[in-house]
């Protein structure tokens, strides 16, 4: 009966899907035949062009506004109002929607909510306005607003396979402003370096590098002078992929390169605003090119790195949502001599649409003999890849360990033979953070009016240039990345007991070597290196600091050797001294432009830079939250335990720290239930491993319903100690939520073909592992491998690298990290998120250093990703 069922449901699915696929291939091919339509997405379509409008809003991130995607390429964005010709990050963006914004609202909400979507004329609508500088003192916004008053209409209609964007102003722009507003259209660069432009028939190049005469705007700041300028801009004239006709019906289009201003500036097309427009104001015909009948071609995406025999194999075909003839999939094995045999070739089966693609699985999984093997599906071959059962044991983690470890570690030196990778840096750690202000990095506290320490503001805080690694494609050290990091090389180094030695640290001298053993582990290296920065805080406040980071926004933006961010000189003597009282004074009265801090209205910009070489020291922020306190703690008896006969004397600092942290924080209220569970039963857990403590075992078992309601964030800490507890009703009690948890976990990792969801796949791979460790006849270590697989290349997209550098046969060399000016990547690195979502549906992974979005590389994920590996690899081999 059950296996009818079953039957059953399986071919509704089927029938379902089918009737899906059939009314989307007519609704495209209808598109086809009249060019632009909006889609059930609010989007407009046609085979080889979509147009959103503000589906996203995150135009700092050069995601927003009106976006164009052609041929699957996103080739521009951020259609809008703007203030500067060619703006960056921290400057004024519209306010959308007419609604008053509030608190918990997102900016994206708020788009969402205010479009007006036409089907009948085919046009999609929203109201924008730019608010005066109130907004910014209100606290939602780092960005201070000009005392300016404007509201207007953004319309967008689609006719054919072009669209008409319109501004209708409700008033004439102010006089002082004409000049000053006008409507950006952002093209990316990387499809357009030395292919040309046409505007109104003169050519030009697009250059690689910002290149021209610069001129300086009304606040004595450079401005790139305009590339070329006129009504008509033929954009890759020569290119069927690329080619964009732009019309101007007023206003002459200028054509800029916003990598003078901004190293991560895209090319600007830009309109301004004329004197006394209302209705009309702007009105453009964009126009792109789309090939006929154009179809997306098939991508096969597999482990760059290859599998074990014996686990699952997969190979992920990604098609048109269109296709309806699935074609055969080779599988390959290359010998020796480069000759190809076919080992297997059968038809994929048809899973079914994810975002805008559907996709068909080719599953190998039979295929065991080890060597180099290659799939192919009509015009695709893939990379070549390997199945072996030591595929996971050379080249997969250690890139992290030896590479990507030692470049983030702050306070050091680190030399590889040849190349210096970066100085001794930041060793004029750090200045009390100055109070109630808004930092630009996220650091705020508003509204607090002690530091909660016996230090005042902008005073030098002693002992805190030691330990600790940058922590991410910027040089700030968080509290939390610091201890996640330490969290996992710590379960690394104990579930795994990997001695691995290839890197020199001598903490004394600030000094790092690759390549150079120096008969310590490189694990414990580490995990010693980050718990000296977060003991260093606890020294000298009784508390965790929440972060140490640069004042100026000059600095933050620094692309280069993070060692010339400051001058190593501690901000001390009396001159000094009393240059930071005014300032602390002064701080967020008015924004002085580029940087964070705020001055004397009467200081001009070049008196503000005089400041900088002198107050360059890094500020350290604290903070009440209990919840950063827990994970600090939560690190420190992690590294406790696996510092003993390494360290011992910081190892007994560590576990004393960790307690005293416990009893101070354990009753604070965290406000959201999941966080205060988890990070509660985290800390416990811990300190139970590492004391075995009666203590710390009966509130542990007194939090039996948090924990059992809470399981997902909770169940993998408990089960590493259920074998030291005595609770035998708090035992059930778990094994019943993680039953209960299990169907949750599975409808989750199926919504997609890859078994895997979109976002922070690391840490949802690491939780399985214990999840399968301590509950083997419930939990699957099936899920944890499709997360490795997913990191090293199973994942949506048209790329088909891995998502970690260096790691793979085709793996990501051009990252969001330090040295992303140089176009360059560091081996190990691995992405906060592992695949950016354009919203609605497209997937995006551009070869581009500047989009933090797709390929910012962060401590904690390039760790947890360290953990994962080292765990399929202990499951698949180690414990068979």
């Amino acid at each position: 009966m059950e296996r009818d069922r079953t039957r059953y449901y399986k071919i509704w699915r089927f029938v379902i899907m089918l009737i899906t696929l059939m009314g989307s291939v007519v609704r495209l091919y209808a598109a086809d035949e009249t060019g632009l339509q909006l889609n059930e997405q609010d989007y407009f379509e046609m085979p080889g062009l979509n147009v959103l409008v503000y589906h996203n809003t995150f135009s700092e991130g050069h995601q927003g506004g009106l976006e164009i995607i052609q041929h699957e390429n996103r080739v521009a964005t951020n259609g809008e109002i703007r203030l500067n010709p060619t703006p960056g990050q921290w400057q004024p963006t519209a306010k959308l929607g007419t609604g008053v914004q509030k608190r918990g609202v997102s900016p994206q909400t708020l788009a969402l909510e205010s479009r007006k979507v036409d089907r009948e004329n085919n046009e999609i609508s929203i109201p924008c306005s730019f608010p005066d500088e109130a907004l910014n003192r209100k606290g939602f916004n780092p960005i201070i607003y000009p005392d300016l008053h404007i509201n207007y209409t953004m319309r967008v209609k689609a006719e054919g396979q072009s669209v008409i964007v319109t501004i209708d102003f409700g008033e004439p722009i102010p006089e002082d402003w004409v000049g000053r507003i006008g409507f950006n259209l952002e093209l990316f660069p990387g499809n357009l370096y030395g292919k040309h432009y046409y505007m109104d028939g003169k050519s030009g190049i697009f250059p690689r590098q910002a290149e021209g005469e610069a001129y300086l705007n009304q606040d004595g700041e450079a401005e790139a002078s305009p590339l070329a300028e006129g009504q008509t801009l033929i954009v890759a004239p020569e290119c069927d992929l690329f080619r964009m006709k732009i019309e101007s019906y007023g206003s002459r289009l200028t054509l800029l390169d916003g990598s003078l201003k901004h190293n991560n500036g895209w090319f600007v097309v830009r309109s301004l605003v004329p004197s006394g427009a209302t209705q009309n104001a702007i009105r453009w015909k964009i126009s792109p090119h789309v090939i006929p009948d154009f179809k997306y071609e098939p991508v096969v995406h597999l482990s760059q790195v290859g599998y074990h025999p014996t686990q699952k194999k997969i190979a992920y075909i990604e098609l048109d949502k269109r296709e309806t003839d699935i074609q055969m999939a080779t599988l390959y094995k290359v010998y020796p001599s480069g000759e190809l045999q076919t080992v297997m070739q059968r038809k994929p089966e048809l899973w079914g649409r994810y975002l805008r693609y559907q996709y068909a699985l080719f599953d190998f999984s039979a295929v065991e003999e080890p060597g180099v093997y290659l799939v192919n599906y009509g015009k695709f071959t893939s990379n070549s890849f390997q199945i072996d059962p030591d595929v996971y044991k050379q080249h997969v983690w250690q890139p992290t360990l030896d590479y990507f470890l030692p470049m983030q570690m702050c306070h050091m030196r680190v030399n590889q033979k040849y190349r210096v990778w970066h100085g001794c840096c930041h060793m004029d750690d750090a200045l009390m953070m100055p109070l109630n202000i808004k930092h630009f990095d996220g650091y705020n506290n508003e509204g607090m009016t002690s530091t909660l320490t016996s230090f005042k503001p902008l005073e030098h805080v002693p002992g805190l240039n030691i330990g600790g690694w940058h922590d991410a494609g910027d040089y700030d050290l968080r509290v939390e990345s610091q201890a996640q990091a330490v969290i996992m090389l710590g379960l690394a180094y104990e579930e795994f007991g990997i001695t691995w030695d290839n890197t020199f640290v001598d903490q004394q001298n600030h000094h790092v070597e690759l390549h150079q053993p120096d008969g310590k582990p490189d694990l414990l290296q580490q995990v010693e290196h980050g718990v000296l920065t977060i003991l260093a805080g606890y020294r000298q406040f009784g508390r965790l600091y929440r972060g140490i980071i640069c004042p100026s926004l000059r600095q933050y933006v620094m692309l280069g050797d993070g060692s010339t961010m400051t001058d190593g000189k501690v901000f001390s003597n009396e001159e000094e001294k009393a240059k930071a009282a005014y300032l602390d004074e002064m701080w967020y009265k008015k924004v002085a432009n580029r940087y964070s801090r705020v001055f004397d209205p009467e200081m001009n910009l070049h008196e503000i830079e005089a400041y900088i070489p002198e107050l360059d020291d890094r500020l350290v922020f604290t903070d009440e939250r209990a919840s950063f306190q827990l994970i600090g703690a939560t690190s420190l008896a992690v590294a406790a335990r696996v510092l003993r006969g390494y360290n011992d004397s910081l190892a007994e600092e560590c576990l004393r720290t960790a307690e005293q942290l416990w009893q101070a924080n354990k009753d604070k209220d965290m406000g959201d239930l999941n966080r205060s569970a988890g990070a509660k039963v985290n800390t416990l857990c811990e300190l139970i491993i590492a004391t075995n403590a009666d203590v710390y075992k009966q509130e542990l078992c007194n939090m039996k319903d948090d924990i059992t309601k809470n399981f997902r964030f909770t169940g993998p800490s408990v089960g590493r100690v259920l074998p030291l507890l005595d609770c035998d009703d708090f035992k059930q009690a778990v094994r019943d939520a993680a039953k209960a948890y299990q169907p949750e976990l599975e409808k989750m990792m199926s919504e997609t073909p890859f078994g895997c969801p979109l976002r922070t796949p690391e840490y949802i791979g690491f939780n399985q592992y214990y999840l399968c460790k301590a509950w083997p006849d419930i939990f699957t270590p099936d899920h944890l491998y499709a997360v490795v697989n997913y990191l090293l290349g199973c994942r949506p997209g048209s790329t088909t690298n891995s998502l970690v550098s260096g790691v793979g046969a085709n793996s990501p060399v051009i990252a969001y990290g330090t040295n992303r000016a140089d176009w360059s990547y560091i081996p190990g690195g691995t992405f906060w998120s592992a695949v950016n979502l354009v919203r609605p549906d497209f997937p995006e992974d551009k070869v581009w250093p500047y989009l933090w979005q797709e390929r910012e590389y962060i401590i904690g994920g390039a760790c947890t990703y360290l953990f994962i590996a080292l765990a399929t690899d202990h499951l698949l081999t180690d414990s068979n």
